[in-house]
């Protein structure tokens, strides 16, 4: 659905973006990650055919941003990080506005305002004007605006900036709704936790430069041949779980104390399976037993040298 080409974008001396390429399927969440300076926004502003790049293409679909910006604007829905309101419009008078800005028959309109409140959540502030919004509403508003034209991508600058955590929760649940009902997300953030189990795809940027992009867990897995595997048992099994764990080859590094540990494991889910089995049936009444998965900021902080330009 989002296609970028050798993408590159120069400001006098400054390279913000540097020859990106990546390819968004259609469907997906992605989640581009990356300190501030690192060339989110400016990638975000060109993909929306805000910016025009130094060279490299963009495409959405079929429709090319830079020959064919106005019809690509049919598809896109933006939401910039710092979005200008008109605090003296009520809610729905403020969506009726952008429905009317997006070239939307009065028919159109009439329907999908209703429908995009409801999606977010502001059936009970349509009528509240709104300067009296708390900032989660806002951003709420901001986001069915982007969406009132149906758009197939919706394009987010670091949406949960200065929300609360229930309302980045709520957030989340809104833009899980929206990719469900068919559009493709791309979401710039450099707040790591927001991302994880939310977004379906990653890309990390780290001074214009696309580090590394893919589906999150091919992403957090990659590189990494050992696992981390950790149990708890009970009752008093320290030493017959010692020599079983010292048993078997593929296991290594056993940190273990009185009723539970971690071990590192370099076999395959099949071996894993086993040694799991060969606790049981030696009398170690395991409770849990489960590999210790790296999240997307450590990955992150692996991969990063956590420079900006």
């Amino acid at each position: 659905m989002i296609q970028l080409t050798n993408l590159r974008k120069e400001f006098d001396d400054l390279v913000a973006v540097d020859d990106l390429t990546v390819t968004i399927p259609a469907g997906e969440i992605y989640g581009l990650i990356g300190p501030n300076g690192a060339g989110k926004t400016t990638t975000i502003r060109i993909v929306c055919g805000l910016l025009e790049p130094t060279q490299g293409e963009v495409r959405i679909g079929e429709v090319d941003v830079l020959h064919e910006p106005e019809k690509a604007r049919e598809h896109i829905g933006y939401l910039s990080d710092f979005f200008s309101v008109y605090d003296d419009l009520k809610v729905w008078e403020y969506l009726d506005y952008f429905g009317h800005a997006y070239k939307m028959s009065e028919a159109e309109i009439s329907k999908r305002v209703p429908e995009v409140i409801a999606q977010a959540g502001l059936e009970v502030k349509k009528d509240s004007l709104i300067h009296g919004l708390s900032r989660g509403m806002k951003q709420r508003m901001g986001i069915a605006r982007a969406m009132i034209h149906r758009p197939k991508v919706l394009v987010l600058d670091e949406p949960a900036s200065g929300l609360d955590p229930k309302a980045r929760i709520e957030l989340r649940g809104l833009l899980k709704t929206v990719r469900d009902e068919g559009a493709t997300l791309l979401i710039s953030s450099h707040i790591l936790t927001e991302l994880e189990g939310f977004c379906t795809s990653i890309g990390i940027m780290e001074k214009g430069r696309l580090v590394r992009s893919g589906r999150i867990e091919e992403v957090i897995s990659a590189g990494t041949q050992i696992r981390t595997i950790r149990l708890e048992w009970r009752g008093d099994g320290l030493a017959q779980v010692q020599a079983l764990l010292s048993g078997i080859a593929s296991v290594t590094e056993a940190r273990l104390n009185a009723t539970k540990g971690e071990f590192r494991f370099s076999g395959s889910d099949d071996e894993l399976s086993q040694a799991l089995v060969a606790l049981v049936s030696n009398g170690v009444r395991v409770l849990s037993f489960r590999e210790v998965r790296q999240t997307v900021e450590e990955m992150y902080m692996k991969l990063s040298s956590h420079e900006v330009m």
